[in-house]
């Protein structure tokens, strides 16, 4: 089973951190399985998991997480899917005793590009069915409007790329981290953005 290079650099980030971590939008969990021994992993999401429990959380309708605080509170590929991102990640901020930590996906990378060009479509994320329940994207995300919104609305925060390795060839991937330099829009797969607690909202 492939599994996306984010929740390897996400490892990385917690490498040798410690204390508690709240995942936001946990679906399956994949997350608890990178985390170090030192970490104390909860999830939230809008349903239970069938298999471990978590906070039930509907993040358009309402933010309660309780009175808990957590050191770490990470967003894997939700915000995307949220009416008001904005308000869930100053929720996030105020909750955390640490960071925040959230991945968003790079609509513009060119692998996406060619399959629009090819065959007509972006994923199933941006079908056309109607139906409310869907697994959706409400917004486009792509390299210069993820930038552009973190700068605008937080005082401090650090983005990092994350490339694609599924069916990559290693001189591939190395050269799409070289081609990232200089066309960040087209040659990274996703986007980890780290904010800290002590950061302030504009």
């Amino acid at each position: 089973m492939w599994i996306d290079n984010k929740f390897f650099e996400v490892k990385k980030i917690l490498k040798n951190e410690k204390g508690t971590l709240l995942d936001i939008g946990c679906r399956d969990q994949i997350l608890k399985k990178f985390l170090n021994e030192n970490i104390s992993y909860f999830g939230a999401d809008i349903e239970q998991n069938i298999n471990s429990s978590n906070l039930i959380v509907d993040l358009n309708s309402n933010f309660n997480f309780g009175n808990e605080k957590y050191d770490f509170v990470t967003a894997i590929d939700v915000l995307e899917h949220i009416d008001e991102p904005l308000k869930v990640i100053k929720k996030c901020l105020s909750i955390t005793n640490n960071k925040v930590i959230i991945n968003l996906p790079n609509v513009a990378y060119y692998e996406f590009r060619l399959r629009l060009l090819f065959k007509g479509d972006l994923g199933n994320q941006y079908h056309f069915s109607g139906e409310k329940k869907d697994d959706k994207h409400c917004w486009f995300t792509n390299y210069d409007n993820i930038t552009s919104f973190f700068k605008k609305n937080f005082d401090n925060y650090e983005i990092l790329p994350v490339f694609k390795t599924r069916n990559k060839i290693k001189i591939l991937f190395y050269l799409e981290k070289l081609l990232y330099k200089f066309f960040p829009n087209l040659f990274c797969w996703s986007l980890i953005i780290i904010l800290k607690q002590v950061s302030k909202s504009k």
